[in-house]
């Protein structure tokens, strides 16, 4: 069956879909088991996001495995959506564009909304701020800084000990804009530059 944009939508919004996604992009076809232990979300929770995500055709069935009186399934991006965003690069989709960012943000916005309505957070303790600033790069230097971005947060997508928690950095590279001054750019809660180095 072929994809209804607004389930690619919901899907991107959706914190733990969007998760998903990520594990299978980066390590291929995993099995339901796996990423249950990967996420840490609750089974039922887990189970109604893939059966979700495979009735939209945003990801399929590879193999399945009977493994004593279970059915184990293993699950993989479905092949059109891993040429979703090449086909909207490629056909300049730019309201697509566009939309697919508002439901990112989104997501990020319900995020934070759910933080401020938790009675046990706590700025000071939670490690959690923002920040943005304008940066000059050619199209050459855009594209390694994205991948850099992408290497640098590889060792930090699985948890390696239990006093960790779940956060997401959200990594924005704007399209070129017209204004000329990194300083009119500049916003969050983040310093930015020598004096917040270290700290």
């Amino acid at each position: 069956m072929g994809m209804d944009i607004a389930d690619v939508h919901e899907c991107i919004g959706n914190p733990l879909k969007l998760r998903i996604l990520m594990l299978l992009a980066r390590n291929g076809p995993m099995t339901a088991k796996t990423i249950l232990q990967e996420t840490g979300a609750s089974q039922t929770t887990v189970y109604r996001a893939l059966g979700g995500m495979q009735e939209a055709g945003i990801i399929r069935v590879v193999s399945e495995t009977k493994v004593r009186a279970v059915i184990e399934r293993t699950y993989d991006i479905s092949f059109d959506f891993e040429h979703f965003d090449v086909d909207m690069v490629r056909e300049n989709d730019l309201k697509g564009y566009c939309s697919m960012f508002g439901t990112f943000m989104l997501g990020l916005m319900r995020d934070f909304e759910e933080y401020s309505e938790d009675p046990d957070a706590d700025l000071n303790r939670d490690s959690t701020g923002f920040a943005s600033t304008g940066v000059y790069l050619t199209e050459e230097q855009a594209r390694k800084l994205s991948w850099d971005m992408v290497s640098l947060m590889e060792p930090y997508l699985a948890r390696t000990s239990e006093d960790q928690r779940l956060h997401t950095l959200a990594f924005v590279l704007t399209p070129p804009q017209r204004r000329e001054s990194v300083a009119e750019n500049r916003i969050g809660t983040i310093p930015i530059g020598p004096e917040g180095a270290g700290e």
